[in-house]
């Protein structure tokens, strides 16, 4: 019988962290908490990133396998403990409890199921993470059970009197006892939310109630007691946070707001458009002085986008080693010779140019940076019209183009690692792929930007479900999303100083209807939103800015290496976009792009 081939790993194959052991995530994550330093200092955070940004990376990470692996100490050597607590794949948002909504009662049953919730999390880590604790510890566990967990467990009304606890014998068993308690007392709630759906009248609950501050918080400034455990923050690492309902948003902002982060620190992670910042008192919590904010889209698109840079060409590294294969980034994802070589002549030409007076910047660098490579696609776009030749290959335009998240490199990298070895399959099962062809990146990154656009809107007008965006607010999008890109395409291959453009200032107050278009597409990832200063402005102040997702370049050749513009433009020109985007770029052509809008410049470096 003939043995199959061997085909070689593909470096790139995503894995949820959660599933990840210890010893590969070590092998896999790149140190990036020098850019985040507040996710790992004690404190109340809000990490927001669009998905597939790092952040359940960043939290797997700080697990305290992950901790004792990369410090080579023991679980009470460590600064911190962290729990994980995902909230992605939960029932906690019950239909059922729409029906005590405006009710005390739906604050006092979400805040239970989330402090039953994460309480028995806490505990199913413990319970595996002390499998191996010394028997020494045992006594000293079993009066945490019994003077800590026992007390607080009757308190909230909890009718069992804990005779059927059997004797412990380990250590892990004292904890999964509490997990085991901590999963009945959730389910309890469950049970009771669920029969609700059979019956028209409300019927009062009667069972245990757990709140953070009278339960969960004591619980683990109590556990911080145990001689083998961290004395520093307990650090909940609440993940996927935009899952939670409007209600339980509200509580979990209550606990933010309790100010308790010396001793045990919420780390909340969200994608934008988390459901609100207002407690279930009315009050709204704020930073600097509840939580501190970390942005990462801010971080990785603005003045330290190099830093991001530097990451992806770390994570591509550490991949690359895993299959055996030893080579750069760029050297892994080369460029295409023949078109950079040609961008690179037309560089030295404005650097030239520069030096006997007819340059526009303040260095000639300046304008072979802005200039060179957009005037190649624009002679692409002459009368062969041959922009669609135009390459996307090489490791920094892919990095542009992952638009500061990560997931965005790595996908499109697995699936030109797969092409390449179906194209030109090794003639040996130890012949490694060396290199990814220029071609097949051009390829798939332009699939990629199609999809996005295209694919993934179109599945949403489909979804019929109560959570997908109304099809109106759709249509607006993908309309706004066209005439932008039209709008910065017609920048490009125009004569304007600027013509690198991905972004759109307002110069007036944009309107309610335009800005949930845009927030609709800022949570979808087609836009980023920041702001920034108005420079024409005589009493100063900033205006929102929205930058327009670089995954998308390919649809308009747009060139993604530049940051450097951006377009006044007023509210009225939004809404004609969102209605009439091929009305507007025509006049738009026939006028000139600046007939209506003011150009504005970002810092080149």
């Amino acid at each position: 019988m003939t043995r199959p081939k061997l085909q070689p790993k593909n470096p790139f194959q995503i894995t949820s962290p959660e599933d990840m052991l210890a010893k590969d995530v070590m092998s896999l994550f790149v140190e990036v908490y020098t850019d985040f330093p507040k996710i790992i200092d004690p404190g109340h955070v809000f990490l927001i990133g669009p998905r597939g940004s790092g952040k359940s990376m960043m939290y797997r990470y700080l697990m305290p396998d992950c901790q004792c692996l990369k410090h080579g100490c023991t679980l009470k050597e460590l600064p911190f403990l962290s729990i994980y607590v995902p909230l992605k794949n939960t029932n906690l948002a019950l239909a059922e409890l729409d029906r005590l909504e405006n009710r005390h009662a739906n604050d006092v049953l979400n805040s239970h199921l989330l402090t039953t919730h994460f309480a028995l999390l806490a505990f199913k880590m413990l319970n595996e993470l002390t499998v191996k604790t010394e028997k020494q510890y045992l006594p000293v566990t079993e009066a945490f059970f019994s003077e800590s967990f026992v007390p607080l467990v009757r308190r909230s009304s909890w009718k069992s009197d804990f005779q059927n606890v059997k004797k412990f014998n380990s250590v892990s068993e004292v904890f999964a006892t509490m997990e085991d308690i901590c999963r009945t007392l959730y389910r309890d709630v469950i049970n009771y939310i669920t029969r609700l759906s059979f019956i028209q009248n409300i019927v009062p609950y009667e069972g245990a109630l757990c709140d953070y501050l009278d339960f969960l918080y004591p619980i683990l400034c109590d556990l911080r007691n145990l001689p083998y455990m961290p004395q520093g923050a307990v650090y909940l690492l609440i993940d996927d946070a935009h899952n939670l309902s409007h209600t339980q948003a509200s509580v979990l902002n209550s606990w933010v707001a309790t100010r308790t982060s010396s001793k045990v620190s919420l780390k909340v992670s969200t994608q934008p458009g988390y459901e609100t910042y207002f407690t279930t008192s009315g009050s709204t919590i704020d930073t600097p002085h509840d939580f501190s904010e970390v942005n990462i889209s801010t971080i990785y698109t603005g003045s330290r986008k190099n830093k991001y840079r530097d990451r992806v060409e770390a994570v591509i590294k550490k991949r690359l080693k895993l299959v055996d294969i030893d080579v750069s980034a760029s050297g892994f994802f080369p460029e295409d010779e023949e078109q950079e070589k040609e961008i690179r002549r037309l560089a030295e030409k404005y650097k030239t140019d520069h030096q006997s007076g007819k340059g526009r910047g303040y260095r000639p660098s300046d304008d072979a940076v802005r200039y060179a490579r957009p005037d190649y696609i624009r002679s692409l776009a002459g009368p062969h019209k041959q922009s669609h030749s135009y390459s996307y290959a090489g490791f920094e335009q892919l990095v542009h183009l992952s638009s500061g998240v990560i997931r965005y490199f790595i996908e499109p990298a697995h699936k030109m690692f797969s092409e390449t070895l179906a194209k030109y399959p090794p003639k040996k099962p130890e012949d490694a792929i060396t290199h990814i062809p220029p071609g097949i990146q051009s390829d798939v990154v332009r699939d990629e930007a199609v999809r996005f656009l295209f694919d993934d809107l179109e599945k949403l007008e489909e979804d019929k479900s109560k959570m997908a965006p109304p099809k109106e607010l759709l249509r607006k999008l993908d309309n706004l999303i066209q005439g932008l890109g039209g709008m910065f395409r017609q920048c490009l291959i125009s004569d304007r100083s600027e013509r690198r453009v991905f972004s759109i200032a307002f110069s007036d107050t944009p309107s309610e209807d335009v800005l949930e278009v845009l927030d609709l597409g800022v949570r979808l990832g087609y836009f980023h939103r920041s702001t920034i200063g108005r420079k024409d402005s005589q009493s100063g102040g900033r205006t929102r800015l929205y930058i327009l997702s670089r995954r998308l370049s390919p649809i308009w050749t747009l060139d993604p290496t530049g940051f450097a513009g951006y377009l006044f433009i007023t509210n009225d020109l939004v809404k004609e976009a969102m209605r009439e985007p091929t009305t507007l770029l025509r006049r738009l052509a026939a006028k000139g792009i600046d007939s209506e809008v003011k150009p504005g410049q970002m810092s080149l470096f």
